[in-house]
């Protein structure tokens, strides 16, 4: 019986092996690698353990079932800093998640399950927004401002890797700051992208596009308790070419 008993607990184990394959991607444009495996009978299906690595360093860590995100996440930087760190369910994050900056530091915690921000730091100097309600707009202090999820460090990585800098006339020197103003609704979806002031056409169409390719993954406004639609406005600030973007 026992014999039986053995048999059969390693009876999945073996099929399990049969039914995937290796599969490695080298990114030539980007240099990352991507190590996963998929079902031999259907490979567009990802199933196993997933890994993203570039330079020797592993930069992203996870795991699929049948073609969906599941169980823990993890994102590392170059220098081996955890970024992000998470559990995934069925495709979607799922419980307590963390986010860091580039040097380590704890951005945002955040409970996924209960769609909860449960610690979150932030460079915006004000709580004070103006608050859009049907047609009427007030302006007021929120419990919590809107907030990227993975904190601006993230944010900061998405305008970095679609920035282009505009190219001006040889010798013009283009410097200054480019408002960029957008509304926030209550489910943390973004529109009305529009420059409020600008430095020149360029740069204005450069920070505008590159701001509505950023993905929208927001924590709304909090006001009394309740989720509100926002005017929030990132400035977008070149100096002779070079770009910064701040909260």
């Amino acid at each position: 019986m026992l014999k039986y008993l053995l048999l059969f607990l390693l009876f999945p184990f073996i099929i399990s092996g049969k039914e995937t394959k290796k599969i490695t991607i080298t990114h030539g444009y980007s240099g990352f690698t991507e190590i996963f495996y998929v079902l031999k009978s259907d490979t567009t299906v990802i199933q196993g353990t997933y890994k993203v690595t570039s330079m020797g360093k592993v930069l992203i860590t996870g795991h699929y079932k049948m073609g969906l995100k599941d169980s823990i996440w993890t994102q590392y930087n170059l220098r081996g800093k955890v970024r992000s760190k998470g559990w995934y369910k069925e495709n979607k994050r799922d419980s307590i998640w963390e986010f860091f900056s580039n040097e380590g530091k704890l951005e945002q915690q955040i409970d996924f399950s209960k769609n909860e921000v449960i610690y979150y730091q932030t460079s915006v100097a004000t709580n004070t927004f103006r608050i859009i309600s049907g047609t009427d707009t007030l302006l007021s202090v929120l419990d919590r401002p809107p907030l990227y999820i993975g904190g601006f460090s993230r944010f900061n990585d998405y305008v970095a890797d679609e920035i282009e800098i505009p190219l001006h006339k040889l010798g013009e020197k283009v410097s200054g700051i480019v408002y960029i103003g957008f509304t926030i609704d209550s489910i943390g979806k973004t529109s009305n992208h529009h420059v409020i002031r600008g430095i020149g056409k360029l740069c204005n169409n450069e920070a505008l596009r590159v701001m509505r390719c950023i993905p929208d993954d927001w924590m709304p406004g909090i006001l009394n308790g309740k989720k509100v639609s926002v005017e929030y406005v990132i400035p977008f600030k070149f100096e002779d070419n070079a770009l910064k973007t701040k909260s």
